[in-house]
């Protein structure tokens, strides 16, 4: 299939629909040419959110960061929750950085050939970093600070409700 480029907005900056979305929530946010930062309120903590625009790989990078570091002697084990918690996420992914130990949630939304970004899609990648953070920030939480194995940290964080209080 061709694309009709007539139809396509070369020119739109996928950032904007990102503002847009940040603006209709009424979210802090700071952003420059390339960049958007924002923090979502949330029930652990406010969650900062960071979006990157890629031209050259026409790429929206969402990255979101858990504001936890893994203490050295953790660390193979948050490398290992990380792994088990990524098997049951449908968007995006947790990384354990190894140069300082940070815990943050990544994900990236392709844009070829200038195609556009909506502010829904934004608001979509907004609403699944919060919700992961939300989900397993306490996953971390028990592991790191708690003592727990990586086993308990991951059932206390991976349960499924069923029906309504």
């Amino acid at each position: 299939m061709e694309l009709n480029h007539d139809t396509l907005n070369l020119e739109a900056d996928p950032l904007e629909s990102v503002e847009q979305a940040v603006i209709a929530e009424q979210y802090a946010y700071e952003r420059d040419d390339t960049e958007l930062h924002i923090a979502v309120p949330g029930s652990w903590r406010d969650h900062q959110i960071w979006f990157a625009w890629r031209p050259e790989l026409d790429a929206m990078h969402l990255c979101a960061s858990l504001e936890l570091k893994v203490p050295e002697k953790r660390f193979r084990d948050a490398c290992e929750l990380v792994n088990r918690i990524n098997e049951r996420l449908y968007l995006g992914h947790f990384e354990v950085w190894s140069e300082d130990g940070s815990i943050i949630f990544r994900h990236a939304l392709s844009l070829p050939g200038g195609e556009g970004m909506n502010a829904a899609q934004a608001a979509g990648l907004i609403g699944a970093a919060k919700e992961a953070g939300e989900r397993l920030y306490p996953a971390f939480q028990y592991l790191i600070w708690g003592g727990k194995s990586v086993s308990e940290a991951v059932s206390a964080a991976m349960f499924e409700t069923a029906g309504e209080a």
